[in-house]
């Protein structure tokens, strides 16, 4: 039986990368930290690893807020965007992730309303909201 050394050396190859984290996963990946009490918060995009976004999200709401961040949202996927809205009257929070940021905020904005949101808005912290 004859063996094929190119294709046992690629499989070989290809089997170390996976097993390293070599050519994984490269979808972007985002997330949106609030803290309820104040309506301050916080957004990540590009990150590679959901854990280290919802992290980072979390630090950075609270540097910016005080304590008590909480994620809302996580989006992933090169390309999409994701939005909050907040009714300051009564504290109710939308979120809402889309392929652009108008269909996110828009979903954000009828979550938040859906919910018992008076005066629905879109924050002014949340800026760049896309991977």
């Amino acid at each position: 039986m004859l063996i094929n050394w190119k294709w046992v050396s690629a499989l070989s190859v290809a089997s170390a990368l996976a097993a390293c984290g070599g050519g994984g996963d490269t979808t972007a990946r985002g997330a949106i930290a609030v803290n309820m009490s104040n309506g301050y918060g916080a957004i990540v995009v590009n990150y590679t690893s959901q854990p280290e976004a919802n992290s980072d999200v979390v630090d950075k709401c609270a540097d910016d807020s005080g304590a008590g961040c909480a994620v809302i949202l996580e989006f992933s996927g090169n390309g999409t965007c994701g939005s909050a809205a907040w009714a300051a009257g009564n504290g109710v929070w939308g979120v809402g992730s889309a392929g652009s940021k108008e269909v996110a905020d828009s979903r954000a904005l009828s979550q938040c309303i859906a919910k018992g949101g008076v005066s629905c808005e879109i924050p002014g912290w949340l800026e760049t909201q896309c991977n």
